[in-house]
């Protein structure tokens, strides 16, 4: 739906709409009383999340075209440091036994009105790529010629997703449980992972404007799956820690550019093209967990978390077939925008 709503009205409309109900949406979870209450707050959050992470992809990637060089990645690094100010401000809030409603309530006012400041300065409907004024029909059109692109892009997001989310529910329990280290100790896995992907981010826009994004994430991944799969084998609590470490730095922009150049194989159905390979990508961060835990019920956690370096091969090697397609220009290195 995001992504309809995208292709026609562009992606800075839908942005402020969205970032909208996000902050309004936020507050129905904090007077539920019941779980069926709750249960139908959380599908109107997730809904107004959707569309709003939907559209600011759509317009990061407009970004991108305008200035001639990458800056998805530091999008999505902001995204995660909003995420650790998130759960450390909540902790923060909980640990003085503030009530559920006052709380949101404080966050709503506060983040609505910083995130409408903002929203009110992007790019002009003119700029923004993924509008499309065609309206001859409802539902969202992959462009011809380009749906297996998007698949295997789609595809190699899922394996980036569910491999960062078995590595957030799993990791720490690992530790804890088969190599009887310390719940603070334990902690460290997924702080460590979290904080080397935000840091790797950070420098991924620079890194992928030197050597182009589809050549990072074949390379980056790969080598990720190769140093955490190496820690894993050798058994150490130090070691599986640097792996965890590796695993963070080399994922940190499979979705960025996974994202970017969505929108670059679609052209004017940037919208759209991005909704396709956001909503695939997205269930890996559902699946990945699951399947972790029925492979640990057979084979053990240490042997399912080996998964997570399949993973990230796979993720390589769909980034490396989509290269190998006719559209070889994925692989080029970003050009500058020549001054108008």
């Amino acid at each position: 739906m995001s992504g309809q709503l995208v292709a026609r009205m562009g992606s800075g409309p839908v942005t402020r709409w969205g970032i909208t109900l996000s902050c309004l949406a936020l507050l129905p979870p904090a007077f539920a009383r019941e779980p069926l209450e709750l249960g139908l707050a959380l599908v109107g959050f997730g809904v107004a999340l959707g569309m709003v992470d939907v559209a600011m992809n759509a317009h990061g990637v407009a970004i991108e075209r305008q200035l001639g060089r990458p800056v998805l990645s530091s999008l999505h690094a902001s995204f995660s440091a909003g995420a650790l100010a998130g759960a450390l401000s909540g902790g923060l809030f909980a640990a003085h036994h503030t009530r559920p409603w006052h709380h949101f309530t404080l966050v709503s006012v506060a983040l609505g009105a910083a995130a409408l400041w903002a929203a009110h300065r992007l790019l002009p409907a003119s700029l923004d790529v993924a509008a499309d004024r065609e309206r001859d029909r409802f539902w969202i059109r992959i462009p011809e010629g380009r749906r297996l692109s998007l698949s295997l892009l789609a595809l190699a997001g899922f394996c980036g997703m569910a491999a960062e989310g078995a590595t957030a529910d799993w990791g720490a329990l690992y530790l804890h449980d088969d190599l009887g280290r310390s719940a603070g100790f334990a902690s460290l896995a997924y702080a460590l992972f979290s904080v080397t992907m935000a840091a790797g981010r950070l420098a991924g826009d620079r890194v992928v404007a030197r050597w182009g994004g589809a050549r990072v994430v074949i390379q980056s991944a790969a080598w990720a799956g190769a140093v955490f799969g190496l820690a894993l084998m050798t058994g150490s609590p130090v070691l599986v820690l640097l792996g965890f470490t590796g695993l963070g730095i080399g994922l940190a922009v499979v979705m960025p550019v996974t994202f970017s150049l969505a929108g670059t194989v679609g052209g004017r159905r940037a919208g759209p093209a991005i909704t396709y390979v956001s909503s695939i990508s997205g269930t890996g961060l559902l699946a990945g967990p699951p399947l972790i835990g029925f492979l640990a019920e057979a084979v053990g956690l240490r042997a399912a978390l080996s998964t997570v370096t399949l993973l990230s091969f796979a993720a390589a090697g769909l980034m490396y077939a989509i290269t190998a397609r006719p559209a070889r220009s994925l692989l080029a290195v970003p050009r500058p925008a020549q001054p108008r």
